[in-house]
């Protein structure tokens, strides 16, 4: 596991060599990416962000939305994040050759799915097409201890309320809390746990098993040609 559990404006966790390029950065200043081929995935740990984005030709304060402690998004690049308070933090997570959707939330205090060993999570940000990119929000528990597992891909995530650990059994332990950023490289068998504390965290991951195609979502399942007759 790569893990900043501190991380100061600008640090980064680099993962274009990956399969599915990535980085991930940590604000507290006015952060700019200026690359038109991306999509900025975000979650706001404290303060207010104003953000804006290229597409929308937005470039002055005032004019992009404007992100509390809580909310996540998915954003079109070029994108500038500016700190509308004091000790602000975000987390921006950029994945390089895909465009995703605009979108703005807030997240809620519980998964809406279950999950494996009592958690429960929420695809914030599905993905547009099946294999596309997704945004998730994990919930923990108190006094959950998760069966390992691994994933085929890697995982980049941000711990945003709670605090907890993870863990590889009799190989390596980390402490988990608030704006601790973390990545999962591919295939790496991990699992979390929390004790007199629930841990959130959200996860971004580069592709999905999971979406709509042209040939099965809801618009077309629902149109009726015959209308039932013959």
């Amino acid at each position: 596991m790569i893990l900043l559990q501190d991380p100061k404006n600008g640090q980064e966790i680099d993962q274009t060599q990956s399969m599915y390029p990535t980085k991930m950065f940590a604000i507290t200043e006015t952060f700019t990416f200026y690359d038109n081929h991306c999509t900025m995935f975000g979650v706001v740990t404290s303060g207010k962000f104003e953000v804006s984005s290229q597409i929308n030709e937005v470039s002055d304060i005032g004019q992009g939305y404007v992100a509390h402690a809580g909310n996540f998004m998915s954003m079109k690049t070029g994108v500038t994040c500016t700190p509308l308070e004091e000790n602000s933090q975000m987390f921006a997570i950029i994945r390089y050759g895909f465009r995703g959707l605009e979108t703005l939330g807030r997240i809620e205090d519980k998964g809406r799915l279950a999950y494996i060993d009592g958690c429960t999570d929420t695809l914030l940000v599905p993905p547009p097409r099946k294999g596309d990119a997704c945004l998730n929000y994990l919930h923990f528990p108190k006094n959950i201890k998760q069966t390992q597992h691994l994933h085929p891909s890697i995982r980049m995530g941000v711990v945003i309320n709670g605090h907890g650990v993870a863990f590889q059994e009799n190989a390596w332990e980390h402490e988990l809390r608030k704006g601790t950023m973390f990545c999962i490289p591919e295939g790496e068998v991990h699992s979390f746990s929390t004790g007199n504390s629930h841990m959130d965290i959200v996860a971004y991951h580069p592709d999905s098993d999971f979406g709509p195609t042209d040939e099965n979502h809801p618009m077309l399942n629902k149109t009726l040609i015959n209308h039932g007759t013959n």
